[in-house]
């Protein structure tokens, strides 16, 4: 079908230029000029004419396709077998919705916390559940993982000494953080972990 709709376009495509230069060598000189712009509008219309075929045909197409769908689900046969697959279905959404959720969740507690504390990066992971028909959330755990976003000074390594003098000054960072979240969201601060991330 393609093949032979590209073989007529192009054999009338050949026979319009023959037409076209036969045309300009008999014309007289003063009318050259008109009748390029005719024969380029002719010309302009025969390039045209396969592709609005094929728009139109693609509409037709599309249509059909969808009328086709339409009757399939207007049937009433199996309904038993359609109340299944919602049942499935509305589980599957419900858990992509989740997902979506979770992932805002998060995204949205990491640029909390970027917009209040300039100088670090955050990762957040919330465990929670969350009922959409009431919109009801219920925050299991909130976990966020901190890193300094600022070009850390080597650290001296020693041998067999007390590693916790630096850990006072997180400490104290990370119970900030868990207080602020806490404050912004409306969360326990017991649900809430503030954790390092590796650098």
């Amino acid at each position: 079908m393609f093949m032979e709709t590209l073989k007529k376009f192009v054999m009338t495509l050949v026979t319009v230029l023959i037409f076209m230069s036969a045309v300009e060598i008999i014309a007289p000189s003063k009318m050259k000029k008109y009748i390029k712009f005719v024969l380029g509008l002719i010309l302009i219309t025969i390039i045209l004419n396969p592709i609005l075929q094929f728009i139109e045909g693609g509409e037709k197409n599309f249509t059909d396709v969808i009328k086709n769908y339409e009757q399939v689900f207007s049937k009433d046969n199996d309904t038993a077998n359609f109340d299944s697959v919602n049942t499935l279905s509305r589980s599957n959404i419900d858990n992509e919705r989740k997902k979506a959720f979770v992932a805002n969740f998060n995204k949205n507690c990491d640029n909390i916390l970027k917009n209040k504390f300039n100088d670090m990066n955050f990762k957040s992971e919330v465990d929670c559940d969350v009922d959409f028909s009431k919109v009801a959330i219920n925050v299991k755990k909130l976990r966020i993982g901190v890193s300094s976003s600022k070009i850390n000074k080597i650290k001296k390594i020693a041998i067999n000494k007390d590693v916790n003098e630096n850990n006072g000054e997180k400490n104290v960072q990370y119970t900030e953080i868990a207080d602020f979240i806490s404050n912004e969201l409306n969360i326990p601060k017991e649900k809430i972990e503030v954790y390092g991330l590796e650098e």
